[in-house]
């Protein structure tokens, strides 16, 4: 039910300013994104990486490869040799003995796969924002008699809902008797990740948190 009261109009500006002020707060509370369940192995190097099969793990055939080339990107970005899974299985993801069997062909010393992980809901309870109204009373004591007053009216808050998208990203290292993780982290993000969203999950979040925990080498400098 709305609550009305009545305010006085030199209050206006300072209701309305705190209402906007409520709205700012709420709307930043909101994360557009994060990475979590971050993991690195110190024993490894990132000067030890040198070539990378990647592996993105989509049922849709072009999310796969925007992934892929996406990472692939990034790394040669970072000065590191990797191709991408579609170029020797271009029908389908390739399994586990298919990636064992690429790795000793080519002589990969790591395999990087990115898989989607079920999504998250999550719901968040926006309060109610005040604002003026105007308001003009029935007056029949004569023709063209009127008066109006100002009042205060809340608005009831709601239940917002949403769905978070969670990507993981894991970095395995073909070096030794078997293959061993070296690094992985999960990026949770309310956005669609497709089309160029993919770009800036893999540059703006998933791969600085590689760099900072020493998993990949450092970007290159361009020469100007």
């Amino acid at each position: 039910m709305t609550n009305v009261r009545r305010t006085h109009p030199a209050l206006r500006s300072r209701v309305s300013a705190i209402a906007l002020l409520t709205l700012a707060v709420t709307a930043g509370c909101a994360v557009q994104s994060e990475m979590t369940n971050l993991w690195s192995d110190p024993a490894v190097p990132a000067s030890a990486l040198h070539s990378v099969f990647v592996v993105g793990v989509r049922k849709n055939p072009v999310l796969r490869r925007r992934w892929e080339d996406a990472f692939v990107g990034a790394l040669a970005a970072r000065g590191v040799s990797a191709t991408p899974s579609y170029r020797s299985f271009p029908d389908a993801v390739p399994d586990t003995d298919q990636v064992v069997d690429a790795v000793r062909r080519d002589g990969f010393d790591a395999v990087l796969t990115s898989s989607r992980l079920p999504n998250e809901a999550t719901s968040r309870y926006v309060p109610g924002a005040l604002h003026e109204e105007q308001v003009f009373p029935a007056d029949n004591r004569g023709y063209r008699r009127f008066h109006s007053y100002w009042v205060t009216v809340q608005d009831p808050g709601y239940t917002e809902t949403d769905t978070i998208i969670r990507l993981e990203t894991d970095l395995w290292s073909t070096r030794g008797d078997g293959g061993h993780l070296v690094w992985s982290g999960t990026l949770r993000t309310l956005e669609s990740v497709g089309g160029r969203t993919v770009d800036r999950a893999v540059n703006d979040e998933i791969m600085p948190q590689m760099e900072k925990q020493g998993a990949i080498p450092q970007a290159l400098k361009r020469s100007r």
